[in-house]
Parts: structure tokens; sequence; C-alpha cells
């Protein structure tokens, strides 16, 4: 894409492959997250910040039909999770909750401390005794029977017609949800709609920590420049894969001078 136009005959071809491997990342990515091996980003979160910012995203995703509240909880507890991900679990059950309102609904998303006490009293049987942050997922959609309930975090399993759904995202934020240490509920009655309880771990921090995520100055990784002029030795033995890196490494300032040398792995590593 960096080398040719929007008016060369060959961009509009390269823009399907790069639409195509994006699909296949998103379907890795999936089954990664269900199966509880993708490499996390933890950070200290305020989980209405995450809220807030995944709102925004969802309202033009979800239509003009359903009505989206927000309703975030007073003075929460920190927890420790990747931002993304935990938007990306949001973003799911938006997704599943708007395709449960064709005709339209109400969505809300709301979040709320539960104290250790609580806890015992919501869920006895599988929930561990502690302090969580709840978060609630709720809509007036058609609802889902007990049997269909019973399913729906199982991988590939889907109620939606053929080529409208992979069956992997209820499996994907079971997946996440679970590496982040959290506990994943749900309940629904047919005709009434269905919430999705999220419970999140609390996590303490020191008065100093509290005091820069309260002003915001939490500290943050800084980009590294990747740019340079030093001695690469590429090993790669595909060949698409190796030119590819070949190129990229050379947009960087690499391969001047013969400083950059590319062969392909012997056989016998």
């Amino acid at each position: 894409m960096q080398t040719h136009r929007p008016s060369d005959p060959a961009y509009k071809n390269i823009m399907n492959i790069k639409t195509s491997a994006n699909r296949a990342a998103g379907l890795v990515r999936q089954l990664l997250a269900f199966s509880r091996r993708q490499t996390l980003q933890p950070e200290v979160l305020q989980v209405n910040e995450v809220l807030t910012e995944t709102a925004v995203m969802l309202r033009p995703t979800i239509g003009e039909k359903i009505d989206l509240k927000v309703e975030p909880g007073r003075d929460l507890w920190y927890v420790k999770a990747d931002r993304s991900q935990l938007q990306s679990v949001l973003v799911n059950l938006a997704v599943n909750a708007r395709d449960a309102m064709p005709d339209g609904g109400q969505l809300i998303i709301r979040s709320r401390n539960v104290t250790e006490r609580e806890s015992q009293r919501l869920q006895p049987q599988t929930l561990p005794m502690g302090e969580y942050v709840l978060i609630e997922v709720e809509d007036t959609g058609h609802g889902m029977p007990p049997e269909v309930q019973a399913k729906i975090f199982e991988p590939f399993f889907t109620t939606k017609s053929m080529g409208k759904g992979t069956g992997l995202g209820l499996a994907m934020v079971y997946g996440i949800v679970k590496q982040t240490g959290g506990y994943i509920f749900v309940h629904s009655t047919p005709g009434e709609g269905t919430t999705f309880r999220i419970f999140l771990p609390r996590h303490f921090v020191d008065a100093e920590t509290e005091a820069e995520l309260a002003n915001g100055k939490a500290k943050k990784e800084r980009q590294a420049d990747l740019t340079g002029a030093g001695r690469v030795l590429l090993v790669e033995d595909e060949d698409a894969v190796r030119s590819f890196a070949v190129e990229a490494l050379k947009r960087q300032g690499y391969g001047g001078s013969g400083s950059l040398r590319a062969a392909p792995k012997p056989s016998t590593w």
C-alpha cells in the first residue's frame, strides 16, 4: 500500500488482501482468547473510564433503534486488566445484544463495587468470596432458553444463521475474563432480555499510585524510535516473509552500506 497509489489497478487487490489478513488475524485472536494463551498487557484501570471510551465506539455500531445507557457506579475500586481486551469484551456483548433486538430496545451497561459479603450472596456456588468490580450488560432482547444459556460460552456454538457468526465471540469473552482472573455469568429469560455479569477482582494500589492515577499522570510506556542504521542479520525460511521484512527494515533506515544481510534459515535448524 505504501508503494501503490489508490489509482493503481493493483491497489484494490492489495486492499482485499489487507481485509482478508485482518479477518484471519481477528479469528486467531479469538482462538487465542478462548484458549487463554494470548499475551495480555494488564494495567491498573478505572472501569468507568473504559465504559465511557467504549460507549463512544458502540453508539454507531448498535444503531439508532437501540437506546444505549451507561450507568457508572460511584467511587469504583481499581482493577488490573488489559484495556483493549476489556473493550473487546464489552463490544462483543453489545453486538450480541444488538442482534437480539432487531426491532430496537434498550442496552444498559452499568458498574458498581461488590463487597465480600455481597459476593457470597450473589453467586454462592461459583464465585469465590472476595471484593469485585461488577460490570453488567443488560438488554431487552428476545432472551435465551436454559438449554442455549448452558452452551453460549462453548466455541463455535451459535444461534445465528449460516454465515452470520463464527460462534467464537462469547467464547473469546469468556477466555479474556478468565485470563484476567475474573468471572462471567449470564441470566436470561425468553421474551424479557439477557444480562451478562462480569466480576473483576479488586486491585489494591498504594497511596502514591492512586494519586498518580487520579491526576491522570500514570506512567505510560513510550513508543521506542525504531529507526536506525545498525547491522542486522535477518534469518527467515519463507521467501515472502523474508522479502517483506527486508523492505520494512529498509524503510526504517536499515540496509544502507551493506548493513542488512538476509538469508534463508538452514533446513538443519
